[in-house]
């Protein structure tokens, strides 16, 4: 049975034959176990909101892509509208008391960004709409999982400062 350097270098070798990167978390997107524990914090009875601003979302990126949302006027309206009920989504499921101010900011700005980049004509036919949903729907995950364990760890130190 090989040892835990053996195994380590077998590891290690692995990863530089696939330029695999040492922590799965230092890239773009998140591993399966990543997305599985954030799966944890849905909350099924605000979060079906999330479902109709992505309904919207892709309803709005098939117009867009057909050619009807891409006409200067009807266009922008559809644009404007869905990014301000992807807006209410955000404001009504973000719940500020659990999330960081700046964190806010950050899924505002990406709903400002991408309901700008939706005006150019040309670029519109991307999903950028979609992703910033889904975006904006896993970063409301992570701040209710940050906002748990922040919990979690008041909860201890106030038992550890109790039995002290």
């Amino acid at each position: 049975m090989p040892d835990e350097h053996g195994l380590a270098e077998n590891l290690n070798n692995v990863r530089k034959s696939h330029r695999l990167p040492k922590k799965p978390s230092g890239g773009i997107g998140m591993t399966p176990g990543q997305a599985l524990a954030l799966m944890a914090y849905i909350n099924p009875f605000i979060d079906w909101l999330f479902g109709i601003a992505l309904i919207l979302a892709i309803l709005k990126d098939i117009l867009d892509f057909v050619g009807i949302g891409s006409l200067p006027g009807i266009g922008t309206v559809v644009t404007l509208t869905v990014s301000a009920i992807i807006g209410a989504v955000m404001f009504i499921a973000g719940s500020s008391a659990q999330s960081k101010r700046a964190k806010s900011y950050r899924k505002l700005l990406t709903l400002a960004a991408g309901t700008t980049v939706e005006m150019v004509f040309g670029v519109d036919f991307l999903p950028i709409e979609t992703i910033m949903v889904i975006f904006i729907f896993q970063w409301t995950l992570e701040d209710r999982q940050a906002a748990a364990k922040e919990a979690e760890e008041a909860r201890q130190q106030e038992e550890a400062y109790a039995t002290a």
